[in-house]
């Protein structure tokens, strides 16, 4: 039985339709990503799904129970939104034995499971301590696992490396992958490394409707199997005389030039003449793989940071 599916879900706010006609399936035990800039839909997408909007059309099924239908479906959900929600003066174990509360779990329970999540998060040192205490990746960690408390099948988590430091975001990860197989997840993010290194599967997603959906690596060999030799520089640079190549494309991106095709590696000394003759020498360059972002460019012609 699919985790979630969602059917033909459309979303206005006056004339601009922000959900356009979504339909995706996750199944269980799955890390499933929703792709795309600031501003795709996404986390409207969300809202609709935990029930903070209401849906103009379409169909939301949970574990095979229709949304539509009643809110049983919800009560096995967890959700994870990017705006950190915590009480200042509570401990972090507070924290969590309120919204064990809310869900009516028994009180022993609440205790085991909280000290359980406090351990695999890295935060069972501040268990006594002030929510205002804390670092502002460790309120994050403490707000993913203050969603999960009731022990959820289905994991939403809007956006969940936003604002982490390296060593949170390794935690993080490391969390939600412990989880994979077990708990099926549906994340957010305009992160192409998070998505990349975190999913079994993304959508990409732009003006609410989804564009693709596949494997990392499906996507990456179906629309950019090329390579990419990547300059970087210290300020934002502006190309004064297009290049013309059969064998490769150029994009510019603020500090950034990015030009993309096959077997580039014999083209370096090239290319890299001409770099130096219009922007003068890059801080660093490197030549690699595509990425996901590589494919929203590809789908789009924008970056995903535009």
């Amino acid at each position: 039985m699919t985790a979630l599916e969602i059917q033909s879900l459309s979303k206005s706010f006056g004339s601009n339709k922000t959900v356009d006609n979504l339909s995706i399936c996750v199944e269980h035990g799955e890390i499933f990503s929703l792709l795309g800039p600031n501003g795709a839909g996404k986390t409207t997408t969300i809202n609709m799904i935990t029930g903070v909007l209401e849906m103009d059309e379409g169909n939301i099924i949970v574990n095979g129970i229709s949304y539509q239908k009643g809110s049983s479906a919800m009560s096995k959900i967890g959700v994870c939104t990017q705006d950190i929600q915590l009480w200042p003066f509570m401990t972090c174990e507070e924290q969590l034995h309120f919204m064990g509360n809310l869900y009516k779990m028994d009180n022993k329970v609440i205790k085991e499971r909280s000290l359980h999540l406090l351990e695999r998060i890295g935060l069972a040192d501040k268990r006594k301590v002030w929510a205002k205490k804390l670092s502002g990746g460790m309120q994050r960690r403490l707000h993913l696992i203050m969603s999960v408390i009731h022990d959820p099948d289905l994991i939403i988590l809007d956006e969940p490396e936003a604002g982490l430091d390296p060593q949170s975001r390794i935690l993080v990860r490391e969390f939600i992958k412990s989880l994979s197989g077990s708990k099926t997840f549906l994340l957010t993010t305009h992160n192409m490394d998070e998505a990349e290194r975190l999913s079994s599967r993304v959508a990409i997603m732009d003006k609410g409707r989804i564009l693709v959906c596949d494997t990392p690596v499906a996507l990456r060999e179906k629309f950019t199997p090329e390579e990419t030799l990547e300059f970087l520089y210290p300020e934002p640079i502006v190309m004064t005389q297009q290049w013309e190549s059969s064998s490769y494309r150029v994009h510019m991106d603020g500090k950034s030039i990015r030009v993309i095709g096959y077997q580039l590696t014999l083209a370096v000394p090239d290319i890299l003449s001409k770099v130096v003759s219009q922007f003068g020498h890059p801080m660093t360059f490197s030549l690699r793989q595509s990425t996901l972002e590589d494919v929203f460019i590809k789908l789009t012609g924008r970056s995903l940071r535009q």
